[in-house]
């Protein structure tokens, strides 16, 4: 499934293993390192740090190829990178914990509600350096292309010197163009 020493990176979010913002995300990761995908099968927002616990939880397997598997899960976003931590990473967690990228802003009130944010804080809990990010644009077919170059320097720099345990990021980039990194 990996490819040689490159990190793993395991992404989720709240949207749903077919989002486009996950799209985008897993296309940013894919460049980075090996990319396990394990997202709900449908949308699951608002659901903040749930977690189940009444109902059977079903992980099905939707794609594999070396470096990039990509699986669904019948779940919350906590459900399942908690399902990943423990049922598909045998001996070493993943390098870093990326969850969106939302359709939607998860900054100041809605970040308490935000199962993108909740997703995020379950790999910082279990010392993952974790980041969550956001694109303030509810549309379905929201433009990502300005939050790429954005992604991939934090990601990049996240890689490089991981946060501290007990810190994670949320990240909430404004709609339209994005000023900052030249």
């Amino acid at each position: 499934m990996s490819k040689g020493k490159l990190p793993t990176i395991l992404i989720t979010n709240d949207d749903s293993v077919y989002s486009k913002g996950i799209c985008e995300l897993i296309k940013v990761a894919r460049s980075l390192g090996n990319v396990v995908v394990v997202a709900p099968d449908s949308v699951r927002s608002g659901m903040s740090g749930a977690i189940t616990h009444k109902e059977h939880i079903r992980l099905t397997l939707l794609h594999e190829e070396e470096g990039f598997v990509v699986y669904s899960c019948s779940g919350t976003p906590v459900d399942c990178v908690k399902l990943a931590f423990f049922a598909l990473f045998d001996k070493q967690l993943p390098t870093i914990v990326l969850s969106g990228i939302n359709h939607g802003s998860n900054a100041s009130v809605n970040s308490l509600y935000s199962a993108t944010v909740g997703a995020a804080i379950e790999g910082c809990v279990n010392n993952i350096s974790s980041i969550a990010f956001s694109l303030c644009d509810h549309d379905d077919n929201a433009d990502f292309s300005n939050t790429i170059e954005h992604v991939v320097f934090l990601v990049e720099r996240v890689l490089k010197n991981p946060l501290p345990n007990g810190t994670f990021l949320n990240v909430n980039f404004p709609k339209g163009k994005i000023l900052g990194l030249k």
